[in-house]
């Protein structure tokens, strides 16, 4: 699966992004033609190599120029982030030195290059655009659900997963969210947030909804007097469900 560059992946620096830009072309590119060898099209292999040795040399030079930019910026994390630097380079590199195996290879690329966009420039290099602009939240998981969604589907289709219920401050509105993110959010005690309202979504089963009860029931009430009944989810099997007559129920027989 390709992964375009786009603004969600923006550290707030124009030449890094650019950069991260070209090395997400690279790796798609280098993807594309594993891929190509895998199902036996051997003939790409010396394109393999060529690219894969562009891939290995630019992303040096951008770790430098990214390593710059955090310290001049005071990040807190630089030692770690240097670390995860540090450890793709000697993957890339490790790549490169099974070149005599094209097969094994191209089979190695494919998963580093999923691992690579998902885990490093979607993941950890995000972690300095949000301090630029904020104090950092460590167990925050900086996306929004749907961002969020998109990221986890790289590796796997979350659209045929169970969903769990979470609701933030927003009125009548419910996240769903798929099973593999609820398992994240529960076992490592991470958090996401509403991109409309800004708060954390709160999983149902553990919202108490005695001590909430005269709030949700004024929220119901005008709901079931305006009659806002829609549905609405995104594509990727997760997003948000507004609340229908068959929630409002549900909920008013606590």
């Amino acid at each position: 699966m390709k992964v375009k560059w786009s603004r969600d992946f923006s550290i707030k620096n124009m030449q890094l992004d650019k950069q991260h830009e070209l090395i997400f072309e690279i790796t798609n590119l280098a993807n594309d033609l594993a891929l190509k060898i895998q199902e036996n099209n051997t003939q790409y292999k010396d394109d393999l190599k060529q690219i894969l040795a562009k891939l290995f040399q630019y992303i040096k030079i951008h770790f430098k120029n990214e390593e710059k930019f955090m310290e001049s910026i005071d990040f807190p994390l630089i030692e770690e982030h240097k670390k995860s630097h540090q450890i793709l380079v000697e993957k890339t590199k490790e790549l490169l030195e099974h070149s005599d195996n094209i097969v094994k290879m191209s089979q190695e690329l494919s998963i580093l290059t999923k691992d690579w966009i998902l885990d490093h420039f979607a993941n950890e290099d995000l972690w300095i655009a949000n301090f630029t602009k904020k104090a950092l939240h460590l167990q925050e998981i900086h996306y929004t659900l749907e961002q969020y969604i998109k990221l986890k589907s790289i590796k796997q289709d979350l659209r045929a997963e169970k969903t769990h219920d979470y609701i933030c401050n927003c009125s009548l509105r419910i996240h769903a969210v798929p099973q593999t993110i609820h398992q994240e959010l529960v076992s490592k005690e991470n958090t996401l947030k509403c991109e409309k309202c800004g708060q954390i979504l709160v999983h149902l089963d553990y919202f108490d909804l005695n001590q909430n009860f005269e709030k949700f029931n004024a929220i119901f009430e005008d709901a079931l007097q305006n009659h806002h009944f829609t549905t609405q989810k995104n594509d990727m099997g997760g997003g948000i469900d507004e609340f229908s007559s068959k929630n409002l129920r549900n909920f008013q027989s606590f």
